[in-house]
């Protein structure tokens, strides 16, 4: 299976009782309508603070929304191998396209550790996978020869999903591995310098409120229209530049994906919650502002 175009990385509707799955089922239908692949238990999803039971019905009711039409991606969002086999045969059982496995966090691993992390849990699985490196989270970048060694002996290894921020780093990805695999940008501000560099998509978060912005972005640099594409791209510098979040910022700040839910509210009306604890909601001055730039895109009304 080849994974190419764009993913998005939606958001995790909460109630006070838990995950609010009319409201995923909604905002799932409209990013799917709009011809997104779906990865619901992502990063900007929350997956780390979902429960097992949450993250696969949280894929069942994505599977059930992308009725074939679409890819559906799940993400492990685990720190060890164990769990990791055991969410990825769940998984497998709800019938997901691709698994996007999360590297160990919480503890330093040397290149070795990490090498036998992937062959313990690649032997015991035999679904699509997707590799990702995600620094900022875990506290380390994956050197590119791992991922070369472990997509040499694994043919499952289908795609590479960069979310280190690092440029050179992700040109390293496309000269090495991208006749091979799928390189996939993770950072919606980078995606279109990605794009005209040779990646062949993203997983992104944008998507959850940009209806097809972001896939005109895909589509412009996939016809050769670049000069259009690095407009559209500066049309919504301000607004990355304001949300912050992976790669944007020296952390990962309390801001994301907070304000990627509320600006999904905004735009479809869906009512997504709070993120859930211990992230805190964004104040007024954050709404305030975010409405202001939605506005001048012309995604919520006056």
């Amino acid at each position: 299976m080849k994974l190419e175009g764009v993913v998005a990385a939606t958001v995790t509707p909460f109630s006070k009782d838990g995950v609010n799955f009319e409201a995923l089922r909604a905002l799932l239908a409209k990013v799917a309508a709009d011809g997104y692949h779906l990865f619901p238990t992502s990063s900007t999803g929350e997956v780390t603070k979902l429960t097992v039971e949450e993250r696969v019905k949280v894929m069942e009711v994505a599977k059930e929304v992308a009725g074939g039409s679409v890819y559906v991606v799940a993400g492990t969002g685990t720190g060890d191998h164990v769990s990791t086999i055991d969410i990825i045969r769940r998984y497998r059982d709800v019938g997901v396209d691709f698994v996007l496995i999360t590297p160990p966090y919480y503890i330093q691993y040397d290149w070795a550790a990490i090498y036998a992390f992937y062959k313990k849990v690649l032997d015991k699985v035999d679904v699509p996978v997707i590799l990702y490196t995600i620094p900022l989270a875990v506290g380390y970048n994956i050197p590119v020869e791992v991922f070369e060694l472990v997509a040499n002996e694994y043919s499952q290894v289908v795609a590479v999903k960069d979310s280190s921020g690092d440029f050179r780093y992700h040109l390293d990805l496309i000269h090495l591995l991208g006749k091979r695999l799928s390189i996939l940008q993770g950072l919606d501000l980078l995606f279109v310098p990605s794009l005209v560099m040779g990646a062949h998509g993203g997983i992104l978060a944008g998507p959850n409120f940009l209806g097809k912005l972001t896939l005109r972005q895909y589509q412009l640099v996939k016809e050769g229209k670049v000069a259009e594409a690095v407009e559209l791209h500066n049309r919504l510098m301000p607004l990355w530049r304001f949300m912050g979040g992976c790669g944007l910022v020296g952390k990962l700040g309390g801001k994301w994906p907070t304000l990627y839910k509320v600006a999904a509210e905004m735009v479809h009306g869906i009512d997504m919650g709070p993120p859930r604890e211990p992230l805190p909601p964004i104040d007024d001055k954050d709404r305030k502002e975010l409405e202001r730039l939605l506005r001048e895109l012309g995604l919520v009304k006056p």
